[in-house]
């Protein structure tokens, strides 16, 4: 994928940030919302659909393979245990892993130091993204919280970590800028950005907010990184396949999405079984992306 093209997809992102933005403050919630479950429940799921076939690719023999698939379904197992014997410690570390992969997706080919410090920087980038949405939408977060742990969050520990974590974040930024990793104008574009996901977060509803930041500057980057992956570039042909093959674990995993919705019958929000997918999936699919990675 050249250069150009990377340029185009920034400024189609932008576009359909500020399209999107206006579009929350044209209408209610529920369109907002319907608009954000159909992102969420297509280009989002499918972006972690094809990690099998990742790993298979990766493989260096049928045992390799084998063993790499184990490692996949343990991984989801003991997430899915984990949140049945402590769902606030797990939704606690599904946001920390989660703050290291969005980091990782959209730093990781901007700027690199050292394991380290790239690890600090991607969490820390992370948690300014989720600590800007929780901030703005904490009613709505607290009440799926309390529907997945019967816990929430305080207002001031949402806003200490948002202070922290900007201030870290622009500290880090300018020692990069100062080591000549990146330049000062990719500051200020991140500095921009921030701004306007700030502003979209203030005024879409959390489920919206959430699905403008996970599909259009997370998922739909990743989808990218993945086909040159599998296929060495991004044609009309190798989306077509990417699809193909991401299809039937796509229709399982929304399957599974709205069985659990009609038989957990203490759970009223979509929104909340829609989390508990992503909780499930999020922590192998990080594996998986640090594999095709390195």
């Amino acid at each position: 994928m050249n250069i150009s093209n990377i340029k185009n997809y920034q400024n189609f992102k932008i576009l359909i940030t500020v399209f999107l933005f206006w579009i929350s403050i044209q209408f209610e919630k529920p369109i907002e919302d319907s608009i954000a479950y159909v992102l969420v429940v297509s280009i989002g799921i499918m972006h972690g659909a094809n990690d099998l076939l990742i790993l298979y690719l990766k493989k260096i023999n049928r045992n390799g393979f084998l063993r790499n698939f184990i490692i996949y379904i343990s991984i989801v197992s003991i997430c899915a245990l984990f949140y049945l014997l402590s769902p606030f410690l797990s939704i606690l570390l599904f946001i920390f892993i989660s703050s290291y992969h969005f980091g990782e997706e959209h730093l990781s080919i901007k700027a690199s130091l050292n394991a380290s410090f790239d690890t600090i920087y991607f969490i820390v980038y992370g948690l300014l993204i989720f600590s800007m949405l929780f901030y703005e939408t904490l009613f709505e977060v607290n009440t799926i919280m309390l529907e997945l742990s019967k816990n929430t969050f305080s207002e001031l520990l949402v806003q200490i970590t948002f202070i922290t974590s900007f201030v870290i974040f622009v500290v880090m930024s300018l020692y990069l800028c100062w080591k000549k990793k990146i330049e000062i104008k990719e500051f200020l574009n991140e500095i921009f950005f921030l701004g306007l996901l700030f502003l979209v977060f203030k005024t879409s509803s959390l489920i919206l907010s959430f699905a403008i930041y996970f599909i259009f500057w997370h998922s739909i980057p990743s989808i990218i990184h993945q086909i040159v992956f599998i296929s060495g570039d991004v044609t009309k042909k190798s989306i077509l396949f990417y699809v193909k093959k991401a299809l039937l674990f796509w229709l399982i995993s929304i399957v599974g999405l709205f069985v659990l919705y009609q038989f957990i019958p203490e759970v009223t929000l979509l929104s909340t079984i829609i989390f508990v997918i992503l909780l499930s999936v999020t922590a192998p699919h990080i594996w998986v992306m640090y594999k095709m990675k390195n």
